[in-house]
């Protein structure tokens, strides 16, 4: 997948959910309109008809999104992709998902790789996050080719991270102090302070040096042309990060952006 087909995959389930917004309204009408006289049971209908009216907005957004998306040279000679944690630029989007699914680009905008539910079970998709969240969240970090690179268990007291391959295996302990975000592990020690609508977020290390960091409404124009929404997520690792040191730093991002588009 590259961006293009990203931006016409979110208009084909804002198509969907348009339609299926307008079931209810349709199935209310034909069985209870001769029972019921007056304006009161058309104001029932309106959250219905306005949820369809939304969704067919953002169908035509991430339509005009997906016609106008241009690809870079890089994607049309076909080079090869490099491995998912060896990106010190990623861009992030997000599907619908019981948690967590977000998908990850590189530059140029083909798919390095993607990170959501080992197991999406149906009916966690009617769970409100209140409920969904009680129980543990098992996701992984899968490359372009659907390999699982790390698994990431997310409990409301932590973080477990363990290789596809079982080579390593560590928890993170995850508390705040005050408004910052902190997850340790003895003395692996990151701190996140908190943004208002997590426009700028911060990784820092132990030495309060920056280790990664997510930005939104930031990007090259060069980027502009793939990535149509000024708003796609741009995650910047330090250039001397260490493969593990990043997967814990996915991780971190994942818990924080759990129930993102529930």
């Amino acid at each position: 997948m590259n961006i293009q087909h990203y931006y016409q995959k979110t208009a084909d389930i804002s198509l969907n959910a348009s339609l299926t917004a307008l079931v209810p309204p349709f199935f209310f009408l034909l069985l209870f309109m001769n029972k019921f006289q007056g304006t009161h049971f058309i104001i029932l209908l309106i959250p219905f008809i306005f949820y369809s009216f939304l969704c067919h907005q953002m169908y035509l957004l991430n339509k005009q999104r997906a016609d106008e998306a241009v690809l870079s040279k890089y994607y049309y000679q076909g080079q090869a992709l490099l491995p998912i944690l060896q990106y010190s630029n990623v861009l992030i989007a997000f599907l619908p998902a019981p948690s967590l699914r977000m998908v990850l680009f590189d530059p140029d905008g083909s798919q390095i790789g993607e990170i959501r539910d080992m197991k999406m079970r149906k009916i966690r998709w009617f769970l409100p996050y209140f409920l969904d969240r009680i129980f543990p969240t098992r996701l992984g970090i899968y490359d372009q080719a659907e390999n699982l690179e790390v698994s990431i268990l997310i409990r409301r007291s932590g973080i477990e991270i363990i290789s596809s391959n079982d080579e390593y295996r560590e928890t993170i302990e995850i508390r705040k102090i005050g408004t910052t975000v902190v997850f340790q592990n003895g003395a692996i020690h990151y701190t996140v302070p908190k943004t208002y609508l997590h426009t700028d977020l911060q990784v820092l290390d132990e030495q309060s040096h920056r280790a990664a960091r997510l930005r939104k409404g930031w990007m090259p124009l060069e980027w502009g042309e793939r990535f149509k929404d000024p708003n796609t997520p741009v995650l910047s690792f330090k250039e001397s990060l260490a493969p593990k040191e990043k997967c814990r730093i996915y991780a971190i991002f994942a818990a924080l952006f759990l129930y993102h588009n529930h």
